[in-house]
């Protein structure tokens, strides 16, 4: 297998070129392994769903754009894994996450989808907190109680910025994963050669799948399907031929040259190349989130399994664009709905697949050794929820 690639110097750049090029002059190599089945158990049983939740409670999973609370004071609100969620930027600049739970009798503190605040303060009975969490008043306290009020505020999760993203560890009781350690090395130096860190969100929506999450990231790991499902979108550009699959540990993606790089490549100095303006590289993050760098914007589609069915997923997904060119919004509204369509496009598949092994009749998948990113990511899976399985 192939490592990730290591942007270090733009020398592992043009090296991507090179093997687009290799890649673009040979014709599609014949199978080396039989296709393999894949139970399908794994996306309907709700002891294993349980299991998944736990281990996306207790990793990163990408809560919100750092542009989404871009001022102390700034909130939104989220829901990851089944928790409501309250993240703030406080007066310092750091972010914050919270449990969006009133400790006093358990209210919503803050029910709008995003503001800004001084303080937060529950609708309930006035509790207020301040914007790390920490209890700041309770309304009428000498009548509430005899003793002072021992609450120490809202329940914190652990909360990281990084690469433009708020990442958030839902379980409060996990240990800690930082988000370079949790990425690697390597995969931690491709996003920071992006430079996500300095886009600008531009547009989100949230969108309800009759799916389980990991048929959404099937769709981002074989591209055997992009000549038919997206012979009308993407695959007028995209060429599964010329793919490069990228492996950072946990983490899968893979590397896609759009048409016109190919014919640069071909045609311009090698020391002038700039492939990675003209690359797709959609990458999985285990467990749940993906960030699909397009040539210059980025998606990013956070994944969050409803806790009570396995076949139900809430996809919060973002662009975010070049802050610089930010401004563009013709374009990047054009942009945006040519995103809308190629994921109704895999996500209505996703939906039609799940309905058909809910039925019972597809008790079993058949997966190609050109789809062979999925039984990895499978593998991997099964690998991350065994310390849940007790």
């Amino acid at each position: 297998m192939q490592d990730g690639l290591l942007p270090a110097c733009h020398g592992t750049e043009l090296e991507l070129g090179d093997e687009f090029l290799e890649l673009a002059g040979a014709a599609p190599a014949p199978a080396q392994n039989p296709a393999r089945p894949l139970r399908t158990d794994v996306y309907v049983s709700t002891d294993r769903h349980a299991m998944e939740l736990s281990a996306i409670s207790a990793h990163p999973t990408a809560a919100a754009h750092s542009g989404d609370v871009a001022e102390p004071g700034d909130f939104v609100t989220v829901e990851v894994a089944g928790v409501p969620l309250i993240i703030t930027r406080g007066q310092g600049g750091s972010v914050h996450a919270m449990h969006n739970v009133c400790a006093h009798r358990g209210a919503t503190v803050e029910t709008r989808d995003a503001g800004s605040q001084r303080v937060l303060s529950c609708q309930f009975h006035g509790w207020s907190y301040r914007l790390d969490g920490e209890l700041r008043a309770v309304t009428d306290a000498s009548v509430f109680s005899s003793t002072p009020c021992t609450r120490e505020g809202l329940v914190r999760v652990h909360c990281e910025e990084r690469h433009g993203i708020i990442w958030v560890i839902v379980d409060p009781t996990a240990t800690p994963i930082a988000v370079r350690d949790w990425l690697g090395d390597k995969l931690d130096k491709l996003l920071t050669s992006l430079k996500l860190e300095s886009m600008a969100p531009h547009a989100s929506t949230s969108i309800e799948v009759n799916a389980n999450w990991k048929l959404l990231t099937d769709g981002f790991l074989e591209l055997y399907h992009f000549k038919y499902l997206h012979r009308n979108t993407v695959a007028s550009y995209l060429t599964a031929d010329t793919t490069r699959p990228l492996r950072f540990g946990a983490h899968l993606g893979n590397a896609i040259p759009k048409d016109g790089l190919l014919e640069d490549l071909a045609s311009e100095p090698r020391d002038g190349w700039r492939v990675y303006d003209g690359t797709v590289i959609p990458v999985v993050l285990l467990p749940g989130t993906v960030i699909n760098w397009d040539a210059g914007q980025v998606e990013v589609f956070s994944l969050r399994p409803n806790p009570k069915h396995p076949g139900q997923t809430l996809v919060r997904l973002w662009l975010a664009v070049p802050a610089e060119r930010a401004d563009q919004t013709d374009l990047w509204d054009s942009t945006w709905a040519g995103v809308l369509e190629v994921i109704s496009e895999d996500f209505t598949a996703a939906e039609q697949v799940q309905r058909n092994i809910e039925t019972g009749v597809a008790d079993e998948l058949l997966i190609g050794a050109n789809e062979e990113l999925l039984l990895e990511h499978m593998a991997l899976v099964d690998k991350l929820v065994t310390p849940y399985s007790g």
